[in-house]
């Protein structure tokens, strides 16, 4: 099944939300690990591939654009009942935000 196949089976709004995206990639990966990525989605079970693709093209529009202010949120500090807003720190310092396992 060739890419195009696989868009086809997609909603048109799931099409057209994913699109974008997956220019982007392939203009950024090399065209052998292009290729390997269309093969890996095009063995895949057609109901899951629906949902992977789906999946992204959510996952795509919904990511703030880059330059764009982060949504505010609020924290606990650490061994405190104190809480600490990300907006407070707006225009006064640079901010890393990791998400991740820490150990």
């Amino acid at each position: 099944m060739t890419f195009q196949e696989i868009l086809q089976h997609l909603s048109p709004t799931v099409r057209a939300q994913l699109q974008p995206f997956l220019d982007m990639l392939q203009l950024r990966l090399s065209p052998t690990d292009w290729k390997r990525m269309l093969t890996f989605i095009g063995k895949m079970d057609p109901e899951r591939r629906a949902a992977l693709m789906t999946f992204l093209a959510q996952r795509e529009t919904r990511a703030p654009a880059v330059g764009t202010e982060a949504p505010d949120f609020a924290l606990p500090r650490l061994g405190s009942d104190e809480r600490v807003r990300l907006s407070s720190f707006r225009h006064h310092k640079p901010v890393a935000l990791i998400f991740g396992s820490f150990s």
